[in-house]
């Protein structure tokens, strides 16, 4: 999401809101740069005759710009330097040095300090006006660069938390597992902070229960918003969960008709029934899952456009989990970060292991985002 560069308009915008402190002991030198602030357009401008009172307005406002002598009384100009410095909070604060001191020595110890720049007196006038309107530029562009973050990092904790609030916890998953007769383990991943996947868990009656897997369009922020979007009308439909098939047709159309093709995911939908393990499925635009019985991998064939097109028409496939069995359902994240085939790495599995979904997943980084779900049929539940 990138972030929209100041125009001219925007700048000038922002010097009148700009926030100065001149710092200075003599009062003609505060004049003269109040002077120079105030036909660059600065709003606001304060000043202090020494250290003491610059750490008082700086702290008490935070400006974006000080500009600020060495030389002054009860706190010198480098003293006030060291103590912002020692502050994270004005680790951001542009600082324009203004002194007689001429030395290369003092220029060095002012930059060591912690000075942005520094600008010798006596003043030559457009060079002073040049120097001030650059730093407090820079000022202004960190700080819209900053607050921009902060407001995407908001909207990345509340996406995050809406995510949380949709994914099984692991009380959800043991309850709904021992109640089914499964041994259900999961591995969820996102390439970035937070991700496009998303899957849940629904007891639809006494005897089936439901999964849904989702892999939604683009990445980070967007690819959560997206999964959010989708899960809405997965609610929506959730009643059409007893046929899989006719469950994601729904999907699909409803997603192509509030999106205007702006909005697709990769899906799978299932049903199983605890007493007979029959597993009722449908998916399209995501890698078909793995069934593992009595020694032997089947994939079971999945097709189709992602949802979102408009033109998606599936039918409901079945098989059975016999006692024994494993389901492997996964999002393209784990296929395309694994270092071999994904049959490769089933063939030879310990799928008597607990947390199953763990030991199949990667070490290493990430591609996609990647979701892994391992469901085992433990024995004939509730015959």
């Amino acid at each position: 999401m990138p972030i929209k560069p100041l125009t001219e308009e925007d700048i000038a915008t922002e010097f009148s809101r700009a926030h100065i402190v001149i710092i200075d002991d003599d009062p003609t030198n505060r004049v003269l740069l109040r002077n120079v602030c105030e036909k660059l357009g600065i709003g606001i401008i304060d000043e202090a005759e020494d250290g003491v009172v610059a750490l008082e307005l700086v702290t008490r406002f935070q400006p974006d710009l000080i500009l600020l002598d060495i030389r002054m009384p009860r706190m010198d100009g480098l003293e006030l330097m060291r103590q912002l410095r020692a502050n994270p909070a004005f680790d951001r604060l542009s600082i324009l040095v203004q002194t007689g001191l001429q030395s290369e020595d003092d220029r060095v110890k002012c930059f060591n300090l912690g000075a942005t720049d520094v600008v010798s007196r006596p003043f030559h006038l457009s060079e002073l006006k040049a120097r001030i309107t650059a730093h407090l530029r820079s000022a202004i562009s960190s700080r819209v660069l900053f607050d921009f973050r902060n407001r995407i990092q908001a909207h990345i904790e509340i996406t995050h938390s809406f995510l949380d609030a949709i994914l099984p916890t692991q009380e959800t998953v043991d309850s709904l597992s021992n109640s089914y007769g499964l041994r259900l383990s999961s591995v969820y991943r996102p390439h970035d902070e937070i991700g496009g996947d998303l899957w849940s868990l629904r007891a639809l009656d006494d005897q089936h229960l439901a999964l849904v897997l989702i892999d939604a369009s683009a990445h980070g922020l967007a690819g959560a918003i997206n999964a959010l979007r989708v899960d809405c009308l997965v609610q929506e439909y959730h009643e059409e969960m007893h046929d899989p098939g006719v469950f994601l047709n729904k999907l699909d159309a409803a997603m192509a008709k509030i999106s205007f093709g702006q909005l697709f995911a990769g899906a799978f939908a299932m049903t199983y029934n605890r007493v007979t393990g029959q597993v009722r499925f449908a998916g399209s635009g995501i890698p078909s899952p793995y069934l593992v019985r009595n020694g032997k991998i089947d994939e079971l064939k999945t097709r189709g456009l992602p949802l979102g097109s408009g033109v998606v028409a599936l039918t409901t496939a079945q098989t059975v989990m016999e006692v024994g069995s494993t389901m492997v359902l996964y999002s393209d994240g784990w296929s395309e970060s694994i270092s071999e085939e994904p049959l490769s790495i089933l063939d030879r599995a310990n799928f008597n292991h607990h947390d199953l979904a763990e030991t199949l997943a990667p070490e290493g980084g990430l591609i996609d985002d990647m979701t892994l779900i391992t469901l085992q049929r433990r024995e004939d539940h509730g015959l």
